[in-house]
């Protein structure tokens, strides 16, 4: 509770799932995340994507102008922006409008997507929330919040809530959207050159602190690696990926 007000963000979470269980459209789910808790936030557009390769496809927006949508079909995992790290890190990156190209490099490009409507939310939020399945991202939605505001533990409850019934519907089979990751999702996928070291080790049979040992980086960034390496290749484990990275011929990438 803010102010002494009584609204809460969960309000808005029945239209979102009465929305979900018709298996529509995806623009009517941003829709529905729009007019349902995205309005206790001021949220006027939304976006739903879904993780293919190193890339987010977006799958449906809504209140977004054309020209803010133009050439917006796929978004890079690898880049530097709030998306990609929530995506990755599995929570809220919650940056005001006016900060984002202070804290990230690719919204600073001339030809990058934050250009086309950072205006129409100057003084707002840009949301964004990683979409989970098992415990393993598969996607991100995002809001365009009209005003900033101080989020509360129980705001982000609400974005985590969203995020947990958006994998509910992405992966029901009756949800219309295509998730398998086949090997033309990926045919463009590229390892760093560290990411490939540490696979070729996991085939080696090395554990996490051996590989860390042996490359001269930390345990936890041996980790970091395996969970984007596992995200990309729609792995459950370490193993499973470097076979995968593998067969696909992405381990010998870059050698001449």
């Amino acid at each position: 509770m803010e102010g002494g007000s009584t609204v809460t963000p969960f309000g808005g979470i029945p239209l979102l799932l009465e929305v979900i269980g018709r298996s529509p459209h995806p623009d009517e789910v941003a829709r529905a995340i729009v007019e349902g808790p995205g309005q206790n936030f001021g949220a006027d557009c939304a976006g739903v994507m879904w993780a293919a390769g190193d890339k987010l496809v977006i799958l449906g927006s809504y209140g977004y102008l054309p020209d803010e949508l133009a050439g917006l079909s796929t978004l890079d995992l690898n880049g530097d922006y709030p998306m990609a790290d929530a995506f990755w890190e599995g929570e809220a990156i919650i940056v005001p409008t006016s900060e984002v190209e202070e804290r990230y490099t690719s919204p600073r490009r001339p030809d990058s997507r934050w250009q086309r409507f950072k205006k129409r939310f100057e003084g707002g939020d840009h949301v964004n929330a990683s979409i989970h399945s098992d415990g393993r991202p598969i996607g991100g939605f995002t809001l365009n919040c009209r005003k900033a505001r101080v989020w509360s533990t129980l705001d982000i409850a609400c974005l985590d809530a969203i995020s947990h019934y958006l994998g509910m519907w992405l992966t029901h089979p009756d949800s219309g959207v295509p998730l398998e990751l086949g090997d033309d999702a990926v045919r463009d996928l590229v390892l760093s050159a560290r990411q490939r070291q540490i696979l070729k080790l996991v085939l080696e049979g090395r554990t996490n602190t051996s590989i860390a040992h042996a490359l001269g980086i930390s345990t936890s960034t041996v980790k970091q690696d395996l969970s984007r390496v596992m995200g990309l290749l729609d792995a459950t484990d370490r193993r499973t990926a470097a076979q995968r990275a593998d067969q696909r011929g992405l381990l010998s990438a870059g050698e001449q």
